[in-house]
Order: C-alpha cells, then structure tokens, then sequence
C-alpha cells in the first residue's frame, strides 16, 4: 500500500530453541543490488571464479549450460526441432562436441552469483543467452528489432501496478537497461496485484523486482531509486545513462506533473497505464514528437500550477485523479467504490488480472514507439466489461452509468 514497514521488532527474539538453533545456522542474505557475473572467456576466469566461490556463501550450483546451449542448437536448425529424439540427440552431440572443443562445459559460457539466493548459475554468453531468451519472438519481432528494443532504456516510476510493465518489458527482450523507482515496501496486500510471494512481504518493491529481473536476464542493468523528488529527478533521467521513455504509475500527482516537465524537456514519451476494475485506461503523451502538447492531454485544467505548489490535503487530491481518470471510464462498481474510499475501503480496489493485462498493454506501447510505429499521442481505452458483457451495452446500464457519473462528479465537486 506505499508504505514502509509498520512493524519493526525482530521476531526471531521470541522463538523457542528449535526454531533459534535454526535461524542461527542460516547466514544473512547479501543485499547486494546485482548479480556477479564472471566471463570465461576473459583472463583469469578461473582465478576469478574460485575466489568469488571462496568469499561468497554458495549454498547451490545450477549448471544447465549444455541444456541451454542445445537448445539454441535446436531453435536454429528447423529441421532437427521436427526429427524425432533420436535424431536429434544424435545431431546435438556431434553439434555440442564441437561447440566445446577443447575446454570442459564449466569453462564456457560465464557464471553467475545470485547474492539474495546465494545462487550460483552456470549460464551461456551474454550474445548466445539474450539469443536464446528472445527466439521465440521471430519474426514477430525481427532480429534487427530485438536489437533496438535491448537498447531501449526506460525508467518505470512505481512498482506496484508499474511492477507488471517492468515484468513485461524483460521477459519480451525489451529494455536491457531499465531503473525502478520505488521505495516502500511490499505488504500482504500488494500480494493480489504484485507477482511474487509471501517471502517478499516486507522487502522492497523496486528490490523484489530487480531480483526477478537478473534472474530473468543477468545481463540486464537495473538502477533502483528509493523515491523521485524535486532534487533528484534530473539523476533519475540522466544518470548513469538516459532514458528513452517513463512509465508513470506513482499516486503522487505533483510528481507526476514533474516527471512529465522533465520528459517535455528531454522530447521523450511518458506512458501511463490505470487499471480501474476490469478497465485499462492508456495514456500516451508522445513529447518526443510534439513537445508543447498540453500535460495530460490538456483535460485537467491548471494541473500545471502544482510545479509551484502542493496538494494540501486527500480531498484535493481525489479533486485531481478523478478529474485525470474521468468517472466516465469506470465501472458502476468502480464509481461506487470511491465513494466509500476512508469508511468502508482504505483506498481505491485494484485487481491483480487487470494489473497484468497493464503490462502487457504498456509493453506493446513502449515495443512501437522503440520501433517508431505509429501509436499516437492519446487516450486509449480496454475495457472487458465494455467489450465482452452483452449487459453493458444495454440501454438501461448505459442510463444508471450516465446516472452514477454525474453522482461522482457532484461529490468530487463538493469536496
């Protein structure tokens, strides 16, 4: 829920000695932000690699490096994929023979030392590995596309619903390079929309995701930042490299009014996807192609002002999402629901199906605008309930809708 932890005794303190003895034979997990990769093929890898495995707490060695190597054989030769097992197998050992050579299988490709796992994970070379990870995406997209899209840097503002395009982004080959930024922490009601675990409660968003990302591709390149501010949101566009886009998905409105004065003056896209019930509203604000567009598409007058000054307090606030959001595009549950925001709910609901489809919908933005498709500046709205229930294309769903929208719009304008 965008908080820090609320509980912070250690609870180890209590436990009876069965369970003592065994937290204390577990080492603490290294916080250590990326993986270690070592190369083989660079001098000294040997060296390197048996003084990491001397420092290091190694608890597990995964060496899949062959399975992944035949693989990539398979994918590359059509013709062994359909042959039946026999064959194949046949034709892979002649093939993996001579990929080796020489040198044994642990001498190839490079390892790599998960630090919050204490994993260490015998993969293939970065340019065999990316390969293999991305195959499957021909020729939906191209092997020149794959290259561009690697190289397409973004930076996703907020992990929780922001979580799923970061998610989405790596596992389609998109954005080698990323950051994350986001500084609370992962509570056990973030568990229906964030895809990770109970073991993650506590730990940080941007932490969580980062380690799923490595995982994914250890060679990828995440910089996570705790919170964006005014004084450090020029490093979070610049440093240690530039952005090519922003994904906006933070609660704050006058940082997302920041975010986008810094994208217009850098001419780079802002993105941001809300889900609202089963509703994906899509907003794209192309400032690489026009610059002096209107922030938020012009739709929320004066939003600009808050650049000089701050939302004093929640009724404001409310004021200006649903002014952004527009109750014309959500659900009657939806409009119902904000209503009881601060007695019935602690704040607006959110579903973990929607929050994944919104990953997959930013993914499929920001993968056109890399390849310089024609995806325009705009509002783009996907909504199941609009699109698959019959109920709400009637007559009579469409008057209550026209009714509870005007009921949203006269308590916002009251507050």
């Amino acid at each position: 829920m965008g908080h820090k932890k609320l509980i912070t005794t250690n609870p180890s303190k209590q436990y009876p000695d069965f369970l003592s003895q065994v937290a204390k034979k577990v080492l603490q997990k290294s916080q250590k932000p990326r993986p270690t990769i070592i190369n083989m093929a660079t001098n000294n890898a040997k060296e390197k690699l048996e003084k990491l495995i001397n420092k290091e707490n190694v608890t597990e060695i995964i060496d899949n490096y062959g399975e992944q190597y035949a693989e990539l054989l398979l994918s590359k030769n059509a013709h062994l994929y359909r042959a039946n097992y026999d064959v194949q197998t046949a034709s892979l050992e002649k093939l993996l023979k001579k990929h080796y050579g020489r040198k044994k299988s642990w001498e190839m490709g490079s390892w790599v030392y998960y630090p919050w796992s204490s994993n260490m994970v015998h993969v293939l070379s970065q340019n065999d590995f990316e390969d293999l990870r991305t195959i499957r995406n021909r020729d939906l997209i191209t092997k020149i596309e794959q290259t561009i899209l690697f190289d397409f840097n973004v930076a996703c503002f907020g992990m929780s619903v922001g979580s799923a395009s970061a998610q989405a982004l790596a596992i389609t080959g998109v954005s080698r390079r990323i950051k994350l930024i986001d500084g609370a922490t992962i509570s056990g009601s973030n568990l229906n929309r964030i895809l990770t675990g109970v073991t993650s409660v506590g730990k940080g968003k941007a932490q969580v995701i980062s380690e799923q990302i490595y995982e994914m591709n250890p060679y990828s390149d995440v910089e996570c930042f705790d919170k964006v501010t005014r004084e450090n949101i020029s490093d979070i566009f610049d440093k240690p490299w530039p952005v090519n886009l922003v994904i906006d998905e933070i609660d704050d409105i006058e940082m997302k009014v920041h975010i986008r004065v810094e994208a217009k003056k850098r001419h780079i896209p802002v993105l941001m996807a809300t889900e609202i019930g089963d509703t994906i509203i899509l907003d794209v604000e192309r400032f690489d192609l026009d610059p002096n567009r209107p922030l938020f598409h012009g739709k929320v007058t004066g939003i600009e002002k808050l650049i000089e000054t701050k939302i004093s307090n929640y009724r404001e606030w409310t004021k200006y999402a649903v002014n952004i959001i527009d109750p014309r595009n959500m659900s009657i549950k939806m409009q119902k629901s904000l209503l009881k925001i601060g007695t019935d709910i602690v704040t607006h609901p959110q579903l973990g199906s929607t929050v994944m489809m919104t990953g997959g919908v930013l993914a499929f933005a920001v993968k056109n605008i890399a390849l310089k498709k024609s995806l325009n500046s705009g509002r783009y709205i996907i909504s199941l309930e609009r699109h698959m229930l019959a109920k709400h294309q009637t007559r009579n769903y469409k008057r209550r809708h026209k009714k509870h929208t005007k009921i949203i719009r006269a308590s916002v304008n009251s507050m």
